[in-house]
C-alpha cells in the first residue's frame, strides 16, 4: 500500500505538527480494486486491508457461518464494509478483522444485526512455522544490519584516533576510503503499521508493494505457540454469494494535526441550515402574522432545527469534527487497547464508553471467554460512505441514493483481548471465525 496521500503528501507535509502525533493509524482510500477477477494482480491478498468489494476468506474453502453474513432484520445477505488484515504482536498467526453491513437500508437503518464484526484467524501448522521462520530471518538480518554499524562506528573512531594522534603519519589521506559515506541506515528507526504482513523472503513485484506498508518487524519476540492443534472437522461449506459495493485497497498512516486550527467542517448540514432561514423569512413576510404567530409556524416547519442544534451542542460530536478536520479522508482509524472517536455522547454506544478514569468500559465480555474482556481495536469513518457509495461523482447522484443510502456516524469494532476464538469454531484448514461486538452510532434524522 502506497506512503502518500492527500493530508500528507511531501507539498503540504509543513502544514503538519510533527511534534503533534498520537498512536492511532489512518487508513486512507488507494487503488481502486478492479473488477476484472482473472487479472490476479489487480486484486486483494488476505494480507491486503480494503473497503467494499468481496471477502478474501482466510481459507478459500473455510468461510463463516452463514448467520453471520445474514441480516438479523430482513434476512438478506450483506455485503462487506471493510476488511482489515490486523496480525497481532506475539501471535504467529494470520488475523482478520472484518466489517458487514446490510445493503437494504431503507428498511434495516439503525436496526438490531444489521451490521456485523467478524474476526478470522488461521491456526495452520504450517502457515504458523513460515511465519516464524519468516521473522527469525529478518531478526538475524536486523542484527546483522546492527552489527555492521557497529563495527563502521569503531572502525571510524579508531581512524579518527590515528589522525590526531600520529604525529609521524603523513604520507596517506586517512580519509581516503570515506568510511563516513557508508550508506546504512538504522533498521529500527521505522515504526510499523499494524496492518502489515510478516517480512517476506521473496521480492514482491512494485505494483503489490505500493498497495501495501513497511513489513511488520516486531514479531521477533513472540511467544512460544500454545495452541491445540486439533481441530474440530467442520466440512467446509459451498461458496456463498454476497452483495458487494465497488472495492478500494487502504493504506495507513500514523495520525497527525495540522499546525492551523480550523473551525468544526459542518458542510454537510449547511442545505439544512439554508433552507431553515428561507422557511423562516417566508413565514416572518406572509401578511396578517404576528411575530409570536410567526416564529411558531417557523418552529413547525422546521423540526429538523432542534436535532441540528443538538447536534452542534454536542461536545462529543464538536471533538468528533475538531479531530477529522485534520485528516478529512480518513476512512479507518486503528488503536489497539485504545479509546475510539466517538461520533456522539447521547447514545447507548457512547454510554459504554464515557466512563470514570481508570475504569475498563461497558462493552459487554465475549460469551464464548466469559472469564475475558473486550478492547477497543478499530472504528469505520463516515468517509466510508462517500466511497462505497461513490457520493463524490456528484454527476450520477441522486437524491433517492442519499437518502437511502448508509446512514451511521461510525462503527466501533471491541475485540476479545487474548484473541481466543473456541476450538469447535475451528475446520479442517485451521481456519476459525467469530462474531465480535460492534457499536454504530447512527446519524440523527434531520
Amino acid at each position: 500500500m502506497s506512503s502518500s496521500h492527500d493530508e500528507y503528501s511531501s507539498d503540504e507535509e509543513d502544514l503538519f505538527d510533527e511534534n503533534e502525533k498520537t498512536d492511532v493509524y489512518l487508513g486512507f482510500v488507494d487503488d481502486v480494486i478492479e473488477s476484472d477477477e482473472d487479472d490476479e494482480e489487480s486484486q486483494p491478498t488476505i494480507e491486503d486491508t480494503f473497503i467494499g468489494s468481496k471477502p478474501i476468506w482466510l481459507h478459500p474453502d473455510s468461510q463463516p457461518d452463514p448467520a453471520s453474513l445474514t441480516c438479523d432484520n430482513c434476512d438478506k445477505k450483506m455485503a462487506l464494509l471493510m476488511q482489515a488484515f490486523a496480525p497481532i504482536d506475539g501471535k504467529l498467526y494470520d488475523r482478520v478483522i472484518y466489517i458487514f453491513a446490510c445493503k437494504n437500508t431503507g428498511q434495516c437503518s439503525k436496526k438490531k444485526g444489521s451490521v456485523k464484526c467478524i474476526r478470522g484467524i488461521n491456526k495452520d501448522p504450517k502457515k504458523i512455522a513460515q511465519i516464524k521462520a519468516e521473522q527469525e530471518e529478518e531478526v538475524r538480518k536486523q542484527l546483522d544490519e546492527k552489527l555492521k554499524i557497529d563495527n563502521q562506528k569503531k572502525l571510524n573512531i579508531e581512524l579518527t584516533k590515528d589522525l590526531f594522534n600520529n604525529s609521524n603519519s603523513g604520507s596517506g589521506n586517512p580519509f581516503g576510503s570515506n568510511p563516513f559515506g557508508s550508506s546504512s541506515s538504522n533498521p529500527f528507526e521505522n515504526k510499523s503499521s499494524p496492518f502489515t504482513a510478516p517480512a517476506k523472503s521473496n521480492d514482491e513485484e512494485s505494483k503489490k508493494e505500493d498497495k501495501k506498508t513497511n513489513d511488520k518487524k516486531t514479531y521477533a519476540q513472540a511467544s512460544a505457540l500454545k495452541a491445540d492443534n486439533k481441530v474440530s472437522k467442520i466440512k467446509s461449506k459451498d461458496p456463498i454469494t454476497l452483495p458487494s459495493y465497488q472495492g478500494y485497497f487502504i493504506y495507513v498512516d500514523q495520525e497527525k494535526f495540522k499546525k492551523v486550527t480550523l473551525e468544526p467542517e459542518l458542510e454537510k448540514y449547511k442545505h439544512l441550515v439554508e433552507e431553515m432561514e428561507m422557511d423562516e423569512g417566508s413565514s416572518s413576510d406572509k401578511k396578517g402574522r404576528s411575530s409570536s404567530v410567526s416564529s411558531s409556524s417557523s418552529a413547525t416547519l422546521n423540526p429538523q432545527a432542534k436535532k441540528i442544534s443538538n447536534m452542534l451542542d454536542d461536545k462529543y460530536f464538536e471533538n468528533f469534527t475538531n479531530v477529522v478536520k485534520h485528516n478529512p479522508s480518513q476512512i479507518l482509524r486503528y488503536d489497539l487497547g485504545g479509546k475510539p472517536l466517538l461520533y456522539n455522547g447521547k447514545d447507548e454506544v457512547a454510554k459504554k464508553f464515557i466512563i470514570e478514569e481508570g475504569k475498563d468500559f461497558n462493552v459487554p465480555n465475549p460469551g464464548y471467554n466469559p472469564s475475558s474482556k473486550r478492547q477497543f481495536e478499530l472504528q469505520l469513518m463516515p468517509q466510508t460512505i462517500m466511497n462505497l457509495e461513490q457520493l463524490e461523482d456528484s454527476n450520477n447522484i441522486a437524491i433517492n441514493d442519499i437518502l437511502n443510502g448508509m446512514s451511521w456516524g461510525t462503527i466501533i469494532v471491541c475485540t476479545d483481548i487474548e484473541d481466543y476464538i473456541p476450538e469447535e469454531n475451528f475446520d479442517e484448514n485451521h481456519v476459525g471465525y467469530i462474531e465480535d461486538w460492534c457499536g454504530v452510532q447512527w446519524e440523527e434524522s434531520v
